[in-house]
């Protein structure tokens, strides 16, 4: 069974890119502009398939305090290695701005865009 990271932009949840689910093997990695001290990229196999579709990849930005990238990227990975299915169904919030739930303290939004 295969966990799951969720997102919000703090937006209400009524247009494609308010709200995200991705499974944990969906997963590619983390990434930063060198010259961005305030967010991380997450990247996913994209949601988005068929006609349409151009690269295939969804970016979560998350939006951080100003420096805190291996922090914040230790809480994910520490939040995703501490989900269970006993617990929480597998279920990890990494960014819930609708709700002020995040995954490190140092998340302050995200930016959802799907096939990028």
């Amino acid at each position: 069974m295969d966990k799951f990271l969720y997102f919000t932009d703090g937006d209400t949840i009524d247009a494609a890119a308010d709200m995200a689910c991705y499974p944990l093997s969906s997963f590619l990695g983390f990434t930063v502009d060198a010259s961005d001290a305030v967010s991380v990229g997450m990247k996913f196999v994209s949601a988005v398939t068929g006609p349409g579709a151009t690269t295939e990849i969804d970016t979560v930005s998350l939006v951080i305090t100003s420096g805190k990238h291996k922090k914040v990227v230790e809480s994910i990975c520490k939040a995703i290695n501490a989900a269970t299915f006993d617990d929480n169904s597998g279920f990890i919030v990494v960014c819930d701005a609708l709700a002020s739930v995040f995954a490190d303290a140092d998340i302050t939004g995200c930016a959802i865009t799907h096939d990028s």
